[in-house]
């Protein structure tokens, strides 16, 4: 027992931040932090549940991961490509419902990787080649543009999957809101111009 208590105050301290690494750490995180506001609330929505998920997933995520492992060559983030996967496999069911079957989901894909990690399957992972990722995430980026085209234009349309979303958007662009696709062109143009001026360096 003594054993058990000594080995988790050990742990504990080892989490604990140094002091003279304190300052850095804070200047760090306060990009990271702002960064991942929006990007938690575009995840929610990715994922097809409300962004306040999302909000909360972005900050519960690097919390207790960071906790956990610490290098420079990782960040602990939501992802778009996990927040379209689980959005694509829970698409079907009811919408009262999703939020509690996300969680669901979550909890499971959490079980299977930390049994991965215990396995030590990581290491296969080398041989998955570089073509194999290459069109994993240009397939996710079509998929996430295809699914943001509804929204960008306010269209109300049929179809329970991204490409059959725009699909029916294209067959039939009479349902576009123009107020909603000037909107959506007008921020795209925004982040287009700023992102070649001064600002740009103020960007998280």
């Amino acid at each position: 027992m003594v054993s058990t208590v000594s080995a988790v105050r050990g742990w504990v301290r080892s989490r604990i931040p140094e002091r003279r690494f304190l300052k850095a750490d804070l200047v760090a995180a306060i990009p990271g932090a702002i960064s991942s506001v929006p990007d938690g609330m575009a995840s929610g929505v990715l994922a097809g549940v409300s962004p306040v998920h999302g909000l909360y997933a972005s900050f519960a995520g690097p919390l207790f991961g960071g906790m956990q492992t610490s290098t420079k060559l990782m960040v602990i983030t939501t992802t778009s490509a996990s927040a379209l996967a689980a959005g694509s496999a829970l698409a079907q069911v009811p919408e009262a419902e999703r939020p509690g079957a996300l969680i669901l989901l979550t909890l499971i894909a959490g079980a299977v990787m930390v049994a991965a990690a215990v396995l030590r399957l990581g290491r296969y992972t080398r041989f998955v080649s570089h073509s194999v990722m290459t069109g994993f995430l240009t397939g996710i980026a079509v998929n996430i543009v295809l699914g943001q085209l509804v929204d960008l234009t306010g269209a109300t349309v049929s179809g329970s999957v991204a490409l059959a979303k725009a699909f029916d958007l294209v067959t039939n662009p009479t349902h576009i809101d123009l107020p909603s696709l000037l909107t959506g062109l007008l921020a795209l143009v925004l982040l287009i111009v700023l992102a070649h001026t001064r600002l740009a360096l103020f960007a998280p």
